[in-house]
């Protein structure tokens, strides 16, 4: 009779625990524990960051951030899927692929979970660019005529599937 508490017990708790957080609708304060960091690519890139405008800590990154150009509609992404401006996607030199990100802006605190499912030019982190947003992501944020903005990059966690926007 205990053995078979015990087991119940545990199978509550992987019920409770184990159901797929679904994006955009992320509790503010959930972070991972796993490190999604990518070290291989951080330190492969280590000359070319900008650390006076780029922070990084084990899951959070503080940056600029920017979006891609409508002329990249459509094209392969270094995971070989296409790349939609519509979807919550982006791209990044600093978390692993398939990492679900949570983008703040810190500037107005609006946030917006996109998936990691690309890799920036390495001498964008020269410039203090952590992440590339696709366009509807950007306007998640509210970001301003000039297309850059600063924001806390956080990982959430791992999924092959783009976060959307009001999902349940």
């Amino acid at each position: 009779m205990k053995k078979y508490m015990i087991q119940m017990l545990v199978f509550a708790y992987f019920l409770l625990y184990s159901v797929p957080i679904l994006a955009q609708q992320v509790d503010v304060n959930t972070l991972t524990t796993k490190n999604y960091l990518d070290s291989v690519n951080i330190i492969r890139h280590k000359n070319k960051i900008d650390t006076n405008r780029i922070k990084i800590e084990i899951n959070h990154i503080i940056g600029i951030s920017s979006f891609y150009n409508s002329k990249f509609n459509g094209r392969a992404t270094s995971m070989g899927e296409r790349f939609y401006n519509n979807k919550y996607t982006a791209a990044c030199n600093l978390y692993k692929l398939n990492t679900i990100v949570r983008v703040t802006n810190l500037r107005n605190g609006k946030t917006v979970l996109v998936r990691i499912n690309d890799r920036m030019h390495p001498n964008m982190l020269r410039k203090g660019r952590v992440i590339d947003l696709s366009q509807s992501a950007a306007k998640q944020l509210v970001f301003k005529s000039k297309g850059l903005v600063k924001v806390a990059v956080d990982a959430i966690g791992y999924s092959k599937k783009n976060p959307k926007l009001g999902q349940k």
